[in-house]
């Protein structure tokens, strides 16, 4: 048994689900009757799944921010990113030109080198400008993070202790000589807590209440819905021994789930008023990762996962399939349009959400496999 927290590995696997259910879900909102059963089963799958990408996120703060890293393993990380982009932009790209899912300007009419040139300009102009398919805008958001991690480590450093850190080994530089500068993990909660206001508690009021959006000239450089998830799970890593990270579940855990089911109703009455309001146009803003109300579902759920314990041969199963969920992640788009047919031929069969449930599994069941399939080839592995 490695000292990894397998509960966030686990945690990894049913987020990848999530992003999903949710791309697959979608469709199915659009063609369900407002108000039905149906209806409500649909916006509530999507109230539950959006809890991925702050997941991620937490993720991320929880294993990086307390790190001291050279330039040779920020570069590393950044060009990872930047060629995994480009290349499954490029798969995106050729894949969507091949079934008539994009339009490429200037390749009508034109032939030989000009053809070629054109779809070349079309390629660079949806990498820089749109994003090659929909999942990938957490892709963007995610190389921001990287190239801005060195600041956010430096300004994490000041909320961790002095000397050694017993969970990985690192050594941590102080910042200041004076320990009496340094702030304790109190203080993170406390800014935390503020940043809330600014980045998603103001913004939530303003989805029902546009007037009570704050100007755009009011704004916080660096302060974006990302970063507060990011420290939030440095928070955690701070917290972790206190909470008992890994240690497995107690009865007195329940109070998150139940904290997690309060903000998932008051999700779905939020959801009620924006349909209202909207006269049945939309009903899901309170979904995006920014609402307070799905910040609170989404830390509570970390909160959950990363006291699981996984042991045995469960555990050994969900650590060998954690490296896969990056994979996962990258193929999720392709595998749930490739998997349509299967919805569409069980719908005369069965109910509509039995049909999508189904086509999830399909689809992830792909993914995960095309992703094992290719981490084996020599030199792949270590890009996915």
């Amino acid at each position: 048994m490695t000292g990894r927290n397998r509960g966030l590995d686990l945690y990894r696997l049913i987020a990848c689900a999530f992003v999903i259910i949710n791309h697959c879900n979608s469709k199915v909102l659009l063609q369900v009757t407002p108000k039905s059963l149906a209806w409500y089963v649909t916006v509530g799958v999507i109230f539950i799944t959006k809890i991925c990408v702050p997941g991620f996120f937490m993720i991320m703060g929880y294993n990086l921010l307390h790190r001291r890293e050279n330039a040779k393993v920020y570069f590393t990380r950044i060009r990872r990113i930047v060629v995994i982009l480009l290349v499954f932009s490029l798969f995106y790209y050729i894949w969507r030109c091949l079934i008539n899912t994009i339009a490429v300007p200037g390749v009508e009419g034109a032939s030989g080198a000009g053809l070629v040139w054109a779809y070349v300009l079309g390629y660079i102009r949806v990498v820089w400008n749109n994003g090659a398919t929909d999942a990938f805008w957490y892709l963007y958001m995610y190389l921001g993070l990287l190239v801005m991690m060195p600041v956010f480590q430096l300004a994490a450093s000041v909320f961790m202790p002095d000397g050694q850190d017993k969970g990985t080994g690192s050594v941590q530089t102080k910042l200041n000589p004076d320990t009496s500068c340094r702030l304790s993990s109190k203080h993170l909660i406390c800014i935390i807590a503020v940043a809330s206001v600014y980045v998603s508690v103001i913004p939530s009021i303003a989805i029902l209440y546009p007037d009570f959006a704050y100007t755009e000239y009011f704004d916080i450089p660096m302060l974006t819905c990302g970063v507060l998830y990011l420290f939030i799970g440095h928070a955690f890593y701070l917290y972790r021994d206190r909470i008992g990270a890994g240690a497995g579940l107690k009865l007195s855990d329940l109070k998150y789930a139940v904290v997690f089911v309060v903000a998932f109703v008051i999700n779905m009455l939020l959801s009620e008023a924006e349909y209202a309001m909207t006269l049945g146009e939309w009903n899901v803003s309170y979904s995006e990762i920014y609402t307070v109300t799905m910040l609170i579902e989404s830390v509570s759920a970390f909160m959950i996962f990363i006291k699981i314990k996984v042991p045995g041969r469960v555990g050994d199963i969900v650590e060998f399939l954690a490296p896969a969920t990056f994979g996962i992640y990258l193929f999720a788009d392709f595998v749930c349009s490739n998997t349509h047919m299967v919805y569409y031929y069980l719908c005369p069969h069965m109910n509509r959400l039995a049909a999508v449930a189904i086509q999830d599994i399909v689809a992830y069941t792909a993914a995960l496999v095309i992703t094992l399939a290719l981490r084996f080839i020599p030199g792949v592995k270590k890009w996915l």
